[in-house]
């Protein structure tokens, strides 16, 4: 495996730990039939990274465990109801090991600075190690973590004030610009800057600037613009206010949050940054599969945004807000606009059509498109295995059914196309083609 990560980092990608955890796919590659337990169990550790959070943040208020379980359920609906592209960023494994474990080891990593920071005296150094160790592989797994992770480590430092290169803080900013210059310094990237050529990387720097602040403004405009997620925050704000009551001076959370301006400043920059590298390094917006690990540092700097301004309004709005008149109120808004379709345009096509992730996940699945698009997947399969072995491409029907949550790629036309070479290798069968039955060749 030590040689696999090597070679991968000198000759194509710097994404060490993407390339060390990658043994989940070749373990696929071996026990295909695992695959949905793969996938259930990436997705069930980033939901339970979200609650060992909130475990950490309330360790120390009135009624924790309650408000842990409260507060890691409201962290589970932002993060996934405006979720831009679960095919990639979950449901596809490659994808998943690449931008939806690093946020999970994020989460990990955010609850156990929670309770050294709170527990200084009890602390152990295999605590600081593991955190060490955290800070180490995530940025590893993209060039977009490794870029966004010390953006967050500067802000936090200067917003608690320690020594950001002394100590064991130090050692965390150590670890985490190690992993950084290890991802974007790789050997690959720089022979594939060198292969964009004339036209690309600093030459183009401001129409990247250009294009990446736009890019920016309209992810941005987007997350926010249906007004789900504030009615979330909204709703959310009970909560909040329980929080504020906790102990202050041994909270994280509290510390990180005393400075209103910080967090909106440094989300907005980094997703900013983000877009800027993927226009400078490959002149390209951002893959969907990266707009998720973006979406999920957005909703990671507005909660903490609005944290941080919630605290500071005055006693008798906040009653105001969390009257349960008003919650009930905004209860029934955010159920209307769920379910709603946002069909701006009024068109027939587009009634009904799903206005979140989460409602689409579920009309995906009760509307019977999920079960339908397995059957055919199924089918394929039992085809290709049943199939003589001959020199002949075999043809596969097109698939009929595409549910959006969870289809991504189809193989094509081109029987020497990558995808399908690869299928016929994964599945030991002649080279296939898809077409439908009466199509010319």
């Amino acid at each position: 495996m030590a040689d696999y990560v090597a070679g991968v980092y000198r000759h194509t990608s710097g994404r060490y730990s993407a390339s060390l955890f990658s043994v989940v796919i070749k373990f696929f590659g071996t026990h295909p039939q695992a695959y949905q337990a793969l996938i259930f169990g990436g997705l069930s550790s980033f939901v339970l990274s979200l609650y060992a959070v909130t475990a950490g943040v309330t360790g120390r208020a009135k009624a924790g465990s309650e408000l842990a379980v409260a507060l890691g359920s409201l962290l589970t609906i932002i993060a996934l109801i405006k979720f831009p592209w679960p095919a990639e960023g979950i449901f596809w494994l490659t994808g998943s090991v690449a931008y939806l474990y690093p946020a999970t080891l994020t989460g990990v990593l955010v609850a156990l600075l929670c309770w050294l920071y709170g527990r200084p005296s009890s602390a152990h150094w295999l605590q600081w190690a593991t955190a060490m160790l955290l800070c180490f592989l995530i940025p590893g797994f993209s060039e977009v973590t490794a870029l966004l992770l010390p953006l967050v480590y500067i802000g936090a430092a200067g917003a608690l004030r320690v020594p950001a290169w002394r100590g064991p803080w130090g050692g965390l900013g150590a670890a985490m610009l190690l992993g950084s210059l290890l991802t974007l310094a790789s050997p690959a990237h720089f022979a594939e800057w060198h292969t964009l050529g004339a036209g690309h990387g600093a030459s183009a720097l401001v129409k990247a600037m250009v294009l990446a602040t736009g890019g920016m403004v309209y992810c941005v405009v987007n997350w926010l613009g249906d007004g789900i997620l504030l009615l979330v925050l909204l709703l959310g704000l009970p909560l909040a206010a329980a929080l504020a009551q906790a102990d202050t001076h041994s909270s994280l959370l509290h510390r990180l949050t005393r400075q209103p301006l910080l967090w909106p400043l440094l989300t907005l920059a980094g997703v900013w940054v983000a877009f800027l590298f993927c226009h400078v390094a490959s002149g390209l917006a951002p893959a969907l599969r990266v707009k998720n690990l973006l979406y999920l540092y957005f909703v990671a700097g507005l909660l903490l945004s609005a944290y941080s301004w919630a605290s500071r309004f005055e006693a008798r709005y906040v009653a105001l807000l969390v009257a349960r008149p008003v919650q009930m109120g905004l209860t029934g808004w955010l159920l209307v606009a769920c379910l709603s379709d946002h069909n701006v345009h009024l068109t027939h096509d587009s009634i009904g059509a799903g206005s979140n992730t989460v409602v689409q996940a579920y009309r995906d699945w009760l509307g019977g498109s999920a079960a339908r698009y397995d059957q055919q997947q199924r089918a394929r399969v039992a085809f290709v295995h049943t199939a003589p072995s001959s020199a002949a491409p075999l043809r596969l029907d097109p698939l009929r059914e595409r549910p959006q949550t969870i289809f991504y790629y189809d193989i094509s036309a081109n029987e020497n196309l990558w995808g399908n070479v690869a299928y016929a290798q994964f599945y030991g069968c002649p080279a296939v083609y898809v077409s439908e039955k009466d199509e010319p060749r």
